[in-house]
């Protein structure tokens, strides 16, 4: 008696090792057997389900099958509970040709079909997510990448999304800077015209090539031609739209020939006798004063005339100061996110000197500056951009401007800032002119402190 103890409690031991939850029944399906396993998979302790129908416990248990209809499964994807997810094996025992019972080994998957269920919840929350982009995206309209609420380039804007539909010809003058390009793209995208946008910088290519850049040129038309010949930048923008930026800067002797492209739509290759038709709309942009330019003789009259059928005026930056903080602030949520910092947010000050800075690079400047400030930010694990951060030529081009706003005794902005001038004055009296002292007292950088003494004028009497 005493051996079979023995072998008894080694075989719990080993059952017990198993991870797997093992159960046995007799022929009647009475739980004989429980491990450890078991007890961990279903929460349920062996002194509570052994001496009881597995079947009250698990209604759908394999194990009580198998004795039903006295067959073994393996390995059979099974769920004995709600959320509860496992893959099974179950075979009758014998005993001299009877079954006298049966035993079961689970294997818990549970997490694994969780996740699963999680990953195409998800797959089917990213389908659902491109399909509201795809519907937003459609309702977008091709001017929404140009940014600003200003009424004077709102009015451009409304000016260009008139003309779109139109084959007329369009000068976009502005500021290098100001998004000329994008208006060209705007207005040929909402044109309906199904061929290409082409642009081409006048600037950019020397004049020696400029030629055979926009008209292309045949197999040998001169030394160091490729041999197939090459299509050029007009021939590209049939049935859509050639976009000529600083036109300003065309070579004079390249005029007339744009002028016969405009005139007749034909174009012909250099070193080719066969001209070639083409259905191109023409916009043109500069930075530069053409009506002066004609009068001087440097731009030719009935070129300018040609172009000039629309002419789209885009303000520069310090024209639309209303816009400055919407666009920071647009810009630095979209770098934020690219280079994966937490929206950061603008100082009271940093704001104010970009309120008063010229922006003579415009829109390009500001997008610039924000993203070197964003990077910097990150870096100095800075949860603000304050004024430590921005460059030393940004805040002396706007300190003079801003010390020398006129008060206006009704203008709250203006009393807050006299009580904030005497406030400093006083921190500095009491520090006896310490500035990290005194930067201390009034709870700010003490490059904030060095900013506002300059735009308030306050002597340094310290010294």
């Amino acid at each position: 008696m005493k051996l079979i103890d023995e072998r008894n409690e080694e075989l719990e031991i080993i059952l017990d090792s198993i991870k797997e939850a093992v159960c046995i029944v007799d022929a009647n399906g009475v739980t004989k057997y429980w491990n450890k396993g078991s007890e961990k998979l279903y929460g349920i302790k062996r002194e509570e389900i052994i001496g009881r129908p597995i079947t009250e416990f698990f209604p759908s248990a394999l194990i009580q099958r198998i004795l039903d209809e006295k067959r073994a499964y393996e390995d059979i994807y099974n769920m004995p509970r709600e959320d509860n997810y496992n893959i099974s094996s179950a075979s009758p025992i014998y005993y001299n040709g009877k079954i006298v019972g049966g035993t079961s080994v689970d294997r818990d998957i549970t997490e694994f079909m969780k996740t699963t269920e999680q990953l195409n919840k998800t797959k089917s929350n990213l389908q659902a997510l491109k399909q509201e982009l795809a519907i937003l995206n459609s309702q977008k309209t091709p001017f929404s990448t140009i940014l600003g609420n200003n009424k004077k380039l709102r009015n451009a804007i409304q000016l260009a999304k008139s003309v779109s539909p139109s084959n007329l010809n369009v000068l976009i003058r502005g500021e290098s800077g100001t998004g000329k390009d994008l208006f060209a793209r705007a207005i040929h995208l909402a044109s309906g015209r199904g061929g290409n946008f082409v642009p081409i910088n006048c600037s950019a290519i020397p004049n020696e090539l400029i030629e055979s850049e926009l008209f292309g040129y045949s197999a040998g038309a001169f030394t160091g031609a490729l041999k197939e010949g090459k299509i050029g930048k007009i021939e590209l923008a049939h049935k859509g739209t050639l976009f000529l930026d600083e036109i300003g800067d065309m070579p004079l002797q390249m005029q007339p020939k744009i002028l016969r492209v405009i005139e007749d739509g034909e174009v012909t290759p250099v070193g080719s006798e066969k001209s070639i038709k083409v259905d191109i709309r023409v916009i043109a942009a500069t930075n530069r004063d053409l009506e002066k330019m004609v009068e001087e003789g440097t731009f030719r009259k009935d070129l300018y005339y040609r172009l000039n059928s629309v002419i789209i005026e885009i303000p520069p930056l310090r024209e639309r100061k209303d816009d400055i903080q919407f666009l920071a602030n647009r810009f630095v949520q979209d770098y934020c996110m690219e280079y994966g910092v937490n929206i950061l947010n603008f100082s009271h000050e940093v704001m104010e000197i970009f309120k008063y800075y010229d922006w003579e690079g415009n829109v390009r400047e500001l997008k610039n500056l924000i993203e070197t400030l964003v990077i910097l930010a990150r870096n100095n694990n800075s949860k603000i951009i304050d004024l430590d951060l921005l460059p030393d030529y940004v805040i002396k081009n706007s300190s003079a401007k801003v010390k020398n706003k006129k008060d206006n005794p009704y203008d709250l902005t203006s009393i807050i800032a006299e009580v904030e001038r005497d406030t400093i004055i006083k921190a500095l009296k009491v520090s006896g002119y310490n500035k990290q002292r005194a930067a201390k007292l009034l709870n700010i950088p003490r490059s904030t402190l060095y900013f506002k003494m300059d735009k308030y004028g306050i002597r340094d009497e310290g010294m």
